[in-house]
């Protein structure tokens, strides 16, 4: 998992370095900050939904001769908006995301991505849209000789 958060946490650097995403703050679901209720501005909640690992040869999925770790994971991050503002904001940023996913991602690791409608947050007292992508990546060793 540590893999994972690792990728997670490259891409969500380089999120923040992009002009359009500068006034969305990024937290982790689980981390040990507690989320502000009520929301004051754009909060992004990232967190990991699924994760896999595969331990095998990977000469398949790369060039023979390579074995190592498959990872495969689901990420989601929960763009949260104050309730006093309109969904119009809250989508921008949302398109303005979907299109740095793809600029940031050096390493061609994102495989798909998804974004749900708007919905009312009861929890958060916040309006909010979720923005999903996959991201697949393998780390190789040269396999010995037997």
């Amino acid at each position: 998992m540590k893999q994972i958060e690792k990728q997670v946490d490259r891409i969500i650097v380089r999120l923040k370095q992009l002009e359009p995403l500068g006034g969305l703050r990024f937290v982790r679901e689980y981390g040990t900050h507690r989320l502000e209720s009520p929301v004051r501005g754009l909060l992004g909640v990232v967190s990991i939904k699924e994760a896999v690992l595969s331990k095998s040869y990977i000469g398949g999925v790369t060039e023979a001769g390579l074995k190592g770790d498959k990872y495969s994971a689901v990420i989601s991050i929960k763009v949260y908006a104050p309730k006093t503002e309109n969904g119009s904001g809250l989508s921008e940023t949302v398109g303005e995301l979907m299109l740095g996913l793809r600029e940031v991602d050096d390493e061609k690791i994102i495989t798909d991505t998804g974004v749900s409608a708007i919905e009312f947050d009861q929890d958060m007292n916040a309006i909010c849209r979720t923005v999903s992508f996959g991201v697949d990546f393998c780390l190789c060793e040269e396999a010995s000789a037997l």
